[in-house]
């Protein structure tokens, strides 16, 4: 039985701490500092044995702002299905050392029928209630070696949109080695998040991703056009020392660039040491908070997934995405695009068939969009469950028990120390 399990049943978390708890209510977004004899008040007055009317208004606060403050999006059917993403081409110009796609690497791109088919099934009314979409854009491949395609698939969704009464968001992925003038037109009239795969620092992206010199000017020709660019960054034990200096880089080749995002390298053999592992996600987590405030000084938003998901309460841990492959698959997730790759075929469940008609097994779409908290027990009683969403499903075809272990540890520390750095902010505010 689990300790404060009429408090888990309620939502309420009491995570230990050396004053006592941070007890966590993410279903109302609230953070508070208790005390041990407090906590078990809350406690003891959830399991009936006490009459305790401080817990009792305490309690009746969290449930009013759980009622009020926060929504859980499930993700149950493809109607409620609010992301589309696109890989136009399995063509690529880099040789990326952690590319999780470069099986898939052939001649071969996505045609315009194929994606307007996609799209008039995706942003309708008949499929869904949704008022707001989103339109992904990434590889695959490289989206800037098809730019008329790419801007065509932009343009042809947008007018969609339009018509249909939706409102839709667009972000486009590259590796930043090709300037396109149409594509740069495009993205500014059709107000496009542009995502620059890039490493910052020169040694890191000779090492990681190469041609530095080739991709510091076309990013800074589409900086200087006007587009809307977040710079992303793969962290790997070779640069997870380097956050903050990378920060600070950032801001000195791309000053109008605001946006940056960090994503941990995902690769089994590089993790094949456990405790190397268990050492990596220790060093982010003590880097990315220094650069984080560096970030803040310098007016850059620095994260990770796992800092904006606190802020959202999700089943599914990325709620889920019809991904339209170059050969007219559907796919639960933008990591498996090719029947080269291992995986692929368990995470097809549809196509747009030779006629144009997209067609959907939602049988096998119901098995996949149910990889999420209710899908494992060691999930029932954990605070971040809302925020991780029970885990990637990618990560969980990559990683053995004791590897997704590891990133389940740290998810749940690294969510801590959010939450407990903002309490501190707060000046200790809600402590009953």
């Amino acid at each position: 039985m689990t300790e404060f399990q009429y408090l888990h049943k309620n939502e309420i978390y009491p995570l230990p701490v050396k004053s006592g708890y941070l007890v966590y209510a993410p279903l109302s977004s609230l953070v508070m500092s208790l005390s041990a004899d407090e906590v078990s008040r809350l406690e003891n007055y959830l399991s009936g044995t006490a009459n305790d009317s401080e817990a009792a208004e305490l309690l009746a606060y969290i449930v009013n702002e759980r009622n009020n403050h926060r929504t859980i999006i499930s993700k149950y059917s493809p109607e409620k299905i609010h992301k589309l993403t696109i890989l136009p081409t399995h063509q690529c110009n880099f040789n990326c050392c952690y590319c999780y796609s470069a099986e898939g690497r052939e001649n071969k791109s996505l045609s315009m029928e194929t994606a307007k088919a996609m799209i008039d099934y995706f942003i309708s009314k008949k499929r869904t209630s949704l008022s707001d979409l989103w339109l992904a854009i990434l590889g695959g491949g490289e989206p800037f070696l098809t730019p008329q395609l790419t801007a065509r698939v932009i343009d042809y969704a947008c007018q969609k949109a339009k018509e249909e009464g939706f409102n839709l968001g667009i972000g486009l992925t590259t590796n930043g080695s090709i300037y396109n003038e149409e594509l740069a037109q495009c993205m500014i009239a059709n107000k496009v998040s542009l995502g620059v795969s890039f490493e910052v620092l020169k040694d890191i992206q000779e090492q990681q991703r190469c041609q530095y010199d080739k991709v510091v000017p076309v990013v800074q020709r589409y900086m200087d056009k006007g587009v809307d660019i977040t710079i992303k960054s793969i962290i790997t034990p070779s640069n997870v020392h380097r956050l903050s200096e990378m920060v600070n880089e950032l801001y000195r080749l791309f000053p109008k660039v605001h946006k940056y995002k960090l994503q941990i390298v995902e690769d089994a053999v590089m993790f094949a040491n456990l405790q190397e592992m268990k050492q990596f996600y220790i060093d982010f987590t003590n880097n990315f908070f220094h650069a984080e405030e560096i970030g803040k000084r310098l007016n850059i938003d620095v994260y990770v997934l796992a800092s904006k998901y606190v802020d959202m309460l999700i089943e599914h841990y990325c709620g889920g995405e019809m991904c339209l492959t170059p050969e007219g698959t559907i796919t639960i997730c933008h990591r498996f695009s090719s029947v080269r790759e291992k995986g692929y075929s368990q995470v097809v469940y549809g196509k747009v068939d030779d006629n144009g008609i997209v067609c959907i097994d939602n049988e096998r779409f119901s098995r996949l969009i149910s990889h999420d908290i209710n899908a494992r027990e060691i999930c029932n009683h954990c605070f971040v469950k809302w925020h991780c969403g029970g885990g990637c499903l990618a990560q969980y075809s990559i990683y053995n028990d004791e590897q997704l272990a590891i990133i389940c540890e740290w998810t749940k520390k690294f969510t801590k120390e959010i939450l407990m750095r903002r309490l501190t902010a707060a000046s200790g505010e809600g402590v009953m």
